[in-house]
């Protein structure tokens, strides 16, 4: 028999050879298996800007600068796993996505303020019949450009093909960097979080008595066609995972009884054929889900990821669903911006050793790191995965 010894007292001698990249450790993860260590990707927008020494105003409209503060903020502060490219602060996404006044750094407000929402009563009942009646792209040319003329109608496919392709390009770079790009598509969220935007909370809850059956009418439309409008834009950039916003439909908002009626039947098709499509599905859970954990069960195990922002439980988390699907999260921003680096290395060392315990964990910010965050506290992050993360 071959003696191997040598070789394996080796390669323990020398760890770095047994070391996985970033794409195998995201792999493992989210496969519920144990990776060399724990996986780190922060939620990167505004503090990019920050960080760079740009304008928001230059993050939210200008491709170059945008990705170059990226790749700069995660190069300098990490390494990381795995990056957002400032999706959630992409001037042309939000126009196209949100139904809301969008308020921009640089035109409404000063350069370097965050951009902010005006949420109004803008869409009415009768929109889930025009929903259902003219398809998700042309609804979107349709409502986004009442708000946005630059987008009206055709103009919302014309204007995001360059978009796309500027996407695809800035993915090979995070690649070429070592890193993975999170998401290759944000899906807005099941209809109710989109309508909720556009029709406002108040309106949108009184929709669910006064107007159910529209809502369960327009709710396969929409997501049948931003499911396939996400598989095609992500295979197309080259980045296999797909953002699915949810805060509006968790148990803070409505009740479960009302989310599993409502929401749960357009989500279950969502992450369905996204796994189907090759793909994982990245759950992005902003206020507190808690309650809804026990729900997830309903989705493929070992084929998502559950983002948690901070405001759900996620030791709670680990306990239902450790062994059912990878989560990710969740240093709060207010540790970020206001704790001290002792205070953040200590929590993130909780994260690894008890949500991370056997793998199926990624280290990262609750929601957006805040354009506030001190570096050294971003930086703490990156530390506490080199002093604590490795299996």
């Amino acid at each position: 028999m071959r003696n191997t010894n040598g070789r394996k007292d080796f390669k323990q001698n020398h760890p770095e050879l047994l070391a996985m990249n970033s794409r195998e450790r995201i792999d493992a993860v989210v496969a519920l298996e144990t990776p060399d260590r724990v996986p780190l990707a922060p939620l990167l927008d505004h503090f990019a800007a920050t960080y760079a020494g740009i304008t928001n105003a230059e993050l939210m409209t200008n491709g170059e600068k945008r990705i170059s503060a990226v790749l700069k903020t995660m190069q300098e502060l990490g390494p990381w796993d795995m990056t957002f490219v400032a999706d959630t602060a992409n001037a042309l996404l939000l126009k196209m996505g949100v139904p809301v006044r969008l308020y921009l750094p640089g035109k409404e407000l000063p350069e370097k303020s965050i951009h902010q929402f005006e949420e109004t009563e803008f869409l009415k009942p009768e929109d889930y019949d025009l929903l259902k009646r003219i398809g998700v792209i042309r609804f979107l040319g349709e409502i986004q450009g009442q708000l946005h003329p630059e987008i009206k109608g055709l103009k919302v496919i014309t204007r995001f093909l360059p978009s796309l392709i500027e996407l695809r390009r800035h993915r090979k770079m995070i690649s070429k960097a070592g890193s993975q790009m999170a998401c290759g598509f944000v899906i807005p969220g099941p209809l109710f979080e989109y309508f909720s935007f556009g029709r406002g909370m108040t309106a949108m809850s009184m929709d669910l008595y006064d107007h159910p059956e529209k809502i369960k009418s327009a709710s396969p439309v929409w997501a049948k066609g931003f499911t396939a409008l996400a598989i095609n834009c992500a295979r197309f950039i080259g980045a296999p995972r797909i953002f699915i916003g949810l805060a509006r439909s968790s148990p803070t908002m409505i009740s479960p009884r009302h989310f599993e009626e409502f929401v749960l039947p357009e989500l279950e098709y969502m992450v369905n054929t996204i796994i189907d499509a090759g793909m994982t599905p990245l759950l992005h859970c902003d206020t507190d889900w808690t309650k809804n954990f026990p729900l997830f069960k309903k989705f493929p195990k070992a084929k998502c990821i559950l983002e948690l922002d901070g405001h759900s439980d996620i030791f709670k988390a680990k306990e239902i669903l450790g062994d059912y699907m990878c989560i990710m999260g969740d240093v709060p921003a207010y540790l970020l911006a206001f704790g001290k680096k002792d205070e953040v290395m200590n929590y993130c060392k909780r994260l690894i050793q008890e949500v991370g315990k056997g793998g199926g964990f990624i280290l990262s910010s609750g929601c957006s790191i805040p354009a506030n965050a001190k570096p050294e506290n971003v930086r703490a992050m990156t530390e506490a995965v080199e002093e604590w993360g490795r299996y």
